[in-house]
């Protein structure tokens, strides 16, 4: 709408410059051959004089516009920051309650979709880690290692799917999963914009190639998280 409005403002600002000089022309040539008692309503010059009001109410309706659609926009990001905050306590409840979120209808997803929202979205909570007493062992025989992927079972998955991707790249991804799953022992799944706020460098593509070698699972909405 607001590009409307623009070029609409446009197409009048050129229109009301050629309506100036053909007006300017059309009073002095109409002038020179008109007698000088001719009625108002036959004289074409009087007509002509209403151009200027008729221009007048014509740029108001486009000021009009203008405000109309900016007033639209402010009402749109007012109503998508409303929704988007409840669908982030929606989900942080479920997650605190352990229960599964039920997919969104057709309906619900083609007005998600209108408004931009990232409906498979997770909220990360902290996974508060209860303190132990005594001592830990450091680098202890016990705790989880990550195991890199080889270029053997990298080389493993269809070309079709590898073909854009760097095992370097891989690897990097699967750790920064690891430690948060496995190191940290989070279990909340992660959407890939969260991930990338940490750092992890997560794409489509690799994420494809985890989930090929079993390494993760995709839940319905569409996050990651490691594979049981």
């Amino acid at each position: 709408m607001e590009t409307a409005v623009t070029r609409l403002e446009t197409l009048f600002q050129k229109a009301e410059s050629d309506l100036d000089y053909i007006q300017h022309r059309v009073e002095f040539e109409l002038l020179k051959s008109l007698p000088d008692d001719t009625a108002a309503e036959e004289n074409p010059v009087a007509l002509l004089k209403e151009l200027p009001v008729l221009k007048s109410r014509y740029k108001s309706l486009c000021v009009q516009m203008e405000k109309i659609s900016m007033e639209q926009k402010e009402s749109m990001e007012s109503i998508r920051a409303a929704l988007e905050k409840t669908m982030e306590i929606v989900q942080a409840l479920q997650q605190r309650t352990e229960l599964e979120s039920l997919p969104l209808s057709a309906e619900e997803q083609t007005a998600a979709q209108q408004l931009n929202l990232q409906t498979g979205k997770e909220v990360e909570l902290p996974v508060e880690e209860p303190s132990c007493p005594g001592p830990t062992v450091p680098d202890s025989a016990e705790d989880p290692q990550f195991k890199p992927l080889t270029e053997e079972t990298f080389m493993s998955v269809p070309r079709s799917v590898r073909s854009t991707v760097k095992l370097a790249d891989l690897n990097y991804l699967y750790k920064g999963l690891f430690n948060h799953f496995v190191v940290k022992k989070n279990r909340a799944a992660l959407s890939i914009s969260q991930m990338n706020k940490m750092n992890m460098k997560a794409t489509d593509s690799r994420i494809q190639i985890l989930k090929e070698l079993g390494i993760v699972e995709l839940n319905k909405q569409g996050n990651v998280k490691l594979a049981v």
